[in-house]
């Protein structure tokens, strides 16, 4: 059995920790914040001081720099309108009124606009400035992280100082980086203390276990080490006891039989919301026992727990949409999954037994199934009883088949969310 997970503390003394780090950032002190605890308490308490502040956020489970930031710069593409930011850059440098170059530059033909942009370029001080801001805004270009790379030599920290420097303050991305076990926690320190250092305006946090910092700090004394124990943020013990009681109190009545999936949701350190969901869709599995009419309402709030469960572990955050079309059709009909995953093709199915009743459900399921397998989607089908009573099962096997869908694609896609929609 997993260990016991911290808990959140209060939001205000939580709070107030995460402002005094951001303070030090505004003050040009490079600044970590360590989450040490469970990655649902971790994330959440990340996510909703963020959302305080109106500030978008994204997850990478990467330990090295050039992933790391390759997975921001790919958010913020997501996110944000580098073009718009770059021509503000370079209006601003030529004493042109905010969004004045923008404008401008919409109206003009290619040649029209490389010309107005090569007498503008030179005003920009800085090398890696004047090619960020060429890269993105240069006739027929196509900007990405990578044509940002090139255009500073390859250098993942010179690109990211650059491309940092075209947001306004406090509109940047934060970034959180998330992993478990010393050896990952060492290199991941190392890396942020060089994002750290190379951008102190950064709100760039760790989110690990308590146990790899314990281990991390006995190492000797070094720049990462020192990032970590000034930015530390401990999150306090909730024993799988309290979730009992928690679900109790909506309406569950025979919790000893969902005992190890309490126990796998208090070390993931499951926010509110997910424990809520947790206990609406056990209850309807009880009423589904006794009711069997009930069943589809059970099967709903299965779907939406598990939804919800895996949008708050750093592995899953932002990969799975619920009850979406995938863009095909069986018999003119468009097909829709329970939780589908277009970036690692893979579709997600929670099953009542129903599903199994009649030849023609069975039936019309495998069609679905060789549909989506035809598309290049990896199928999963769940009980939706078993989401609720073997709930470790079922997430390890998400885990896993997301961790091969990665290494198959041979790197981490980006996970993130907009708040506005030397060791």
């Amino acid at each position: 059995m997993s260990p016991a997970p911290a808990a959140l503390p209060s939001d205000t003394a939580a709070f107030q920790a995460l402002e005094r780090h951001q303070h030090r950032r505004e003050q040009a002190i490079p600044t970590l914040t360590v989450l040490a605890g469970p990655p649902g308490a971790a994330m959440s308490l990340w996510r909703r001081w963020l959302e305080s502040r109106g500030q978008g956020w994204c997850v990478s489970l990467a330990s090295h720099e050039a992933e790391a930031l390759r997975d921001w710069g790919a958010f913020l593409f997501r996110t944000r309108n580098l073009e718009a930011d770059a021509a503000n850059v370079l209006g601003a440098a030529a004493g042109l009124a905010q969004g004045a170059l923008f404008s401008q530059l919409k109206g003009k033909t290619a040649h029209e606009r490389d010309l107005l942009l090569q007498e503008l370029f030179p005003a920009i001080p800085g090398t890696d400035a004047a090619s960020v801001c060429r890269c993105l805004l240069q006739p027929g270009a196509a900007p990405s992280w990578n044509a940002l790379l090139t255009a500073c030599e390859q250098n993942p920290l010179r690109a990211f100082a650059a491309v940092h420097a075209l947001i306004p303050p406090g509109e940047a991305p934060a970034l959180l980086l998330a992993g478990t076990g010393a050896e990952w926690l060492a290199q991941a320190a190392r890396a942020a203390a060089r994002m750290c250092d190379t951008v102190s305006a950064l709100a760039a946090a760790l989110c690990v276990d308590g146990q790899a910092v314990d281990v991390y700090l006995q190492g000797p004394e070094s720049q990462g080490r020192a990032l970590l124990r000034e930015g530390l943020l401990a999150l306090k013990t909730v024993p799988p006891e309290a979730l009992k009681k928690r679900v109790e109190a909506l309406g569950v009545q025979d919790t000893e039989a969902l005992s190890q999936s309490l126990s796998r949701l208090a070390a993931d350190g499951a926010p509110e919301e997910v424990l809520t969901l947790y206990g609406e869709a056990a209850r309807e599995r009880e009423a589904a026992t006794a009711q069997p009419g009930a069943e589809g309402q059970a099967r709903s709030e299965a779907e939406r727990f598990l939804s919800a469960l895996l949008d708050a572990l750093p592995a899953t955050r932002g990969l799975f949409e619920l009850n979406q079309r995938t863009g095909f059709r069986i018999n003119h009909r468009p097909v829709e999954v329970d939780l589908l995953s277009r970036p690692l093709k893979v579709a997600i199915e929670i099953d009542g037994y129903y599903h199994f009743q009649t030849p023609d459900a069975y039936r019309r399921d495998r069609r679905k199934d060789l549909a989506l397998q035809k598309h290049g989607y990896l199928v999963l089908r769940f009980l939706a009883d078993d989401v609720v009573a073997r709930l470790e099962e079922i997430r390890d096997t998400v885990l896993e088949v997301v961790s091969l869908r990665h290494n198959a694609a041979g790197r981490l896609p980006p996970n993130g969310e907009d708040a506005h929609g030397g060791d």
